[in-house]
């Protein structure tokens, strides 16, 4: 019987980065060295590989050792299907006696490895022993002999080492499919397919001489040769093959399968069985069969069904939307936001016509982050309406944009020019603007042409005028003279009618604020009162008093009036006069308020915005310049809306908020000394400063 332990130990060439790829992608790093020295070598190549044959020549070649090679351990924390970093790592194989190639690292060798010039020989004589794999000569008789040192009872070194069993295996494979499977329960990927073909064969075992024996490999069941492959590590780009050195190898046992022709015969079996049942009974089988199947019959199950899982599929299967029914596609695409509903739409023309479904836009123009005021609501949809149909997603589309600018502060900035002093305080409708101004007078802006100055003047305060409101044509005035006067703005193509039409008087000092509806006039003034008025008719229906200095600012609803002064607080009174709520917090007097449902907002020479209980009173935010990069100068006006608050201050800024969170969204400069006065819309921002200017921010023109 022949010695397994005889081989024939191979030193590879240079393989191209093909091979590489194709050798290292079966299993983790393994370092293996095989033989030592030899005298004469015979060379081979066959295509890009390069192997060298150790023969004896002549007489016998004193060979220091044959044997195995040490494996590299693998680290924890190498990945099963990383391979080396190092691009030039070494390959080495060994032949056995049975003229098969144990290759540590792999998945197959060209058959030209096998020396067509002679077949391995399994002779252990002292002629041509096998141990050193040399080749079977012409009238050698002497193939089935012992090698005599063994049968005298001596250690062939030829094939052992003292340190055989002390080094680690090489990679063992469990299986050859699509994945081959680590001795470490770790899968690499595999090119080659299950094959029946060969024959089994049981684990190669060498014996020293004590008896003791290593498992090398079992024979694999693939057309490919059983491959243990080694790799030394290189730091060389290229790939080289090197001598390998001595060692031996303790190689996993692998699980055995069937025998080939009981496989086939199984299999046709089971064919025979999976074709008599029906389709329940067929689902039944794939689930018992896939609960048993591990990662590489999963790979092969993906790869072979992968043209055949659509068959009979509807066109576009794959792509849900499609072939849905429309009311449940829109249900589906109701669900993305406004930006992924764009981005929706550019899959493909259904994904198009969908997505251009107004209700879907419709629904985004009524949540609350998207809306407008009525006015501006009304106007843009009629603006976007076609054939008696509302173009939904323009109408989304420009408040999409509008609320970017806002967000970015993209807007464009007119100057309006004309006041010889600065502008104290400015209103604005969607065709005019009207300032006041330490000059005395009030200027009437027309915004829809480009000029810079006033298409109107009026004249009839002695003083400076400190407060405007507009409301459609009548526009209230309140001056350092002490007096309140009612305007109406009405204009005729050929004649204008501007002209005052009510004078109120009452106050004994400088009229600050004010603030009008349809029946009435409420105004704070130094003389740190508040007043009620009757606006047809002009005469003052009540006088609330109660703060210490003067009052700057006012502001009212259906219920309550909020007023803010220099004595540093802000009151809350009812309509039958009473104060019913006293507010302090701030460090100096209060300039400007607002407030709604829930919250005051104030504005104080003390250069803080703060936030306050409206029901109990409470400060429950404060803006200022350290904390919340707030105004560095006194707070002179402010304004705020659903979602945004807008303020201005002598630092010569214009800050928006967002009115929810408190967080600085925008900060605007243009005008060139401190902004006294203010007002915005959800289009526009409208100015007015010391530097006599009146500017108009415009953000729906980006």
């Amino acid at each position: 019987m022949s010695d397994p332990s005889a081989a024939v130990v191979y030193s590879f060439g240079k393989m191209d980065s093909g091979d590489d790829a194709y050798y290292s992608d079966m299993t983790s790093d393994v370092t293996s060295v095989l033989s030592t020295s030899s005298s004469g070598t015979k060379q081979s190549s066959y295509g890009s590989h390069t192997y060298q044959k150790h023969t004896r020549q002549g007489k016998y070649n004193n060979y220091n050792s044959v044997g195995l090679a040490e494996s590299q351990q693998e680290k924890d924390s190498s990945s099963p299907d990383s391979d080396d970093p190092h691009s030039g790592n070494i390959f080495s194989f060994m032949r056995t006696s049975g003229s098969k190639v144990i290759l540590n690292k792999g998945t197959s060798l060209p058959s030209e490895l096998e020396d067509p010039e002679g077949e391995s020989c399994d002779c252990h004589c002292t002629a041509c022993c096998s141990c050193h794999g040399n080749q079977v000569k012409l009238g050698c008789h002497g193939r089935h002999c012992v090698c005599k040192k063994i049968s005298d009872g001596m250690e062939c070194q030829s094939v052992f080492t003292k340190d055989v069993h002390n080094l680690p295996s090489p990679t063992a494979i469990d299986s050859w499919g699509h994945f081959s499977k680590h001795s470490r329960n770790q899968y690499k990927y595999r090119r080659s397919d299950y094959s029946s073909d060969s024959e089994d064969e049981s684990q190669t075992t060498l014996h020293n001489g004590g008896g003791k024996g290593v498992t090398l490999l079992a024979k694999q069941k693939s057309h490919l040769p059983i491959i243990a492959l080694t790799r030394h590590g290189s730091t060389s780009s290229n790939h080289s093959y090197e001598k390998p050195t001595s060692g031996s190898v303790d190689v996993f046992p692998l699980k055995e399968g069937v025998k080939p022709v009981d496989f086939k015969e199984r299999v046709k079996t089971m064919v025979q069985w999976f074709s008599d049942f029906n389709d329940e009974q067929r689902n039944l089988v794939l689930k018992e069969l896939l609960m048993g199947c591990e990662l590489p019959q999963l790979h092969l199950l993906s790869v072979k069904m992968e043209s055949n899982l659509h068959d009979g599929c509807p066109p576009n299967c794959q792509d849900l939307i499609t072939w849905l029914p429309t009311n449940q596609a829109t249900r589906i695409l109701s669900y993305l936001d406004p930006v992924s509903l764009c981005q929706a739409s550019q899959v493909g023309k259904v994904w198009y016509q969908l997505s251009e479904e107004p209700a879907l836009w419709r629904r985004f123009c009524c949540q609350p982050k998207w809306r407008l005021c009525k006015a501006a609501e009304h106007k843009q949809v009629i603006s976007h309406m076609s054939h008696g149909s509302i173009q939904w997603k323009k109408v989304f589309a420009e408040r999409f944009r509008l609320r970017n600018n806002w967000l970015k502060g993209r807007c464009t900035v007119r100057t309006f020019e004309g006041h010889s002093q600065g502008i104290s305080c400015v209103q604005f409708d969607d065709t005019r603007i009207v300032s006041g101004s330490s000059d005395k007078t009030i200027k009437v802006w027309n915004i829809r042409t480009n000029a810079q100055w006033s298409v109107q003047t009026l004249v009839g305060h002695s003083g400076t005028v400190r407060c405007l409101h507009l409301e459609g044509n009548r526009l209230v005035s309140g001056s350092t003279d002490c007096m309140i006067k009612v305007w109406d703005l009405s204009t005729q193509e050929s004649w204008s009618s501007i002209a005052c039409k009510v004078t109120m008087t009452g106050h004994v000092d400088t009229v600050r604020c004010l603030q009008v509806d349809d029946v009435k006039v409420i105004s704070g003034s130094y003389d740190k009162t508040l007043k009620i008025w009757d606006l047809p008719t002009g005469t003052c229906k009540m006088t609330l008093r109660g703060h210490q200095a003067a009052v700057l600012c006012v502001h009212f609803n259906d219920t309550k009036v909020v007023s803010g002064s220099c004595d540093k607080t802000i009151k809350v009174w009812n309509y039958q006069g009473s104060c019913i709520m006293t507010l302090t917090g701030h460090q100096d007097a209060v300039t400007c308020l607002q407030f709604d449902a829930t919250r005051i907002i104030s504005g104080s020479l003390d250069c803080n915005l703060k936030f306050w209980d409206i029901h109990s009173g409470e400060c429950i935010n404060t803006i200022d310049w350290k904390a919340a990069e707030g105004h560095t100068g006194v707070v002179r006006c402010l304004q705020a809306d659903s979602w945004r608050l807008v303020s201005a201050a002598d630092d010569k800024t214009i800050k928006v908020w967002n009115l929810e969170t408190g967080k600085r969204l925008v900060t605007l400069r243009n005008h060139t000394d401190g902004v006294t006065c203010l007002q915005f819309n959800d289009f526009i921002i409208v100015s007015g400063s010391y530097d006599k200017t009146v500017k108009l921010w415009d953000f729906s023109s980006c």
